[in-house]
């Protein structure tokens, strides 16, 4: 069975403090023949959170502090940020999967943490006057809406159509892109949906949640590309 790794958060409620994840991610990856673990954020940890994986995804939740990236240090309306403890183990295990040639998919916040942790930064609050990157209220879904690839990308390889539409819900977004990488699609008013790297082919970051449409093509493609990148990691290591 392909393990592949998956970063969580903290949630912390007056002296409790548990391990969140939505379940989508998990069914997500099983549904497709791979065993996810929850990989819980303890820095200083990620060398043994990494033994016996064979790719990682990197989840989506709260925003990213600001001062990790050069940014304002005072919070502003709508930041809900991650427990202090997932940015810093984050950071570092993704730092050690790409040394490592591990596959790596980011999803939302973990697409912004690719591109923070290697140099770039984000737009802290999106200006979405129409609702496409997030709902309106609690009340309402999710927005859904198409993606344009970039030709020869993977993104583009993996779109199965024009037609097809994307779940988002982020009030920040990839602002200055990290060295190297480069967006490779984009949505809406052309924010960033997708970013790759040409010396790192099993490394992408979407802001959308392909969790979330599991029936859907483009969400079967990634986590197909995803096994298959997996599998050849696994025996160029031959992990047992």
């Amino acid at each position: 069975m392909i393990r592949v790794g998956i970063t969580a958060d903290w949630e912390v409620t007056g002296c409790a403090k548990r391990l969140i994840l939505n379940a989508e991610y998990t069914q997500w990856l099983a549904d497709a023949g791979m065993w996810p673990v929850v990989l819980p954020s303890l820095p200083g940890s990620e060398d043994q959170a990494l033994e016996g994986l064979y790719a990682l995804v990197l989840s989506g939740g709260g925003d990213i502090p600001p001062q990790l990236y050069g940014g304002d240090p005072l919070p502003l309306p709508e930041e809900r940020f991650s427990h202090r403890d997932r940015s810093a183990f984050e950071f570092a295990l993704l730092w050690r999967a790409m040394r490592l040639g591990c596959p790596i998919l980011g999803i939302c916040l973990g697409c912004q943490t690719i591109n923070t942790a290697l140099g770039g930064d984000l737009v802290r609050h999106l200006e979405d006057p129409e609702f496409h990157h997030r709902r309106a209220n609690a009340g309402r879904p999710a927005p859904r809406h198409r993606l344009h690839p970039e030709a020869g990308s993977l993104v583009a390889a993996l779109y199965p159509s024009p037609d097809t539409r994307v779940v988002s819900s982020h009030h920040q977004a990839l602002g200055r892109i990290a060295p190297g990488w480069r967006i490779t699609a984009r949505g809406p008013g052309g924010v960033a949906e997708a970013i790759e790297h040409p010396l790192y082919p099993r490394i992408l970051g979407v802001q959308w949640h392909p969790e979330r449409t599991p029936r859907s093509q483009l969400s079967a493609n990634l986590t197909a590309w995803l096994k298959s990148q997996a599998e050849e990691y696994l025996r160029e290591r031959g992990i047992k």
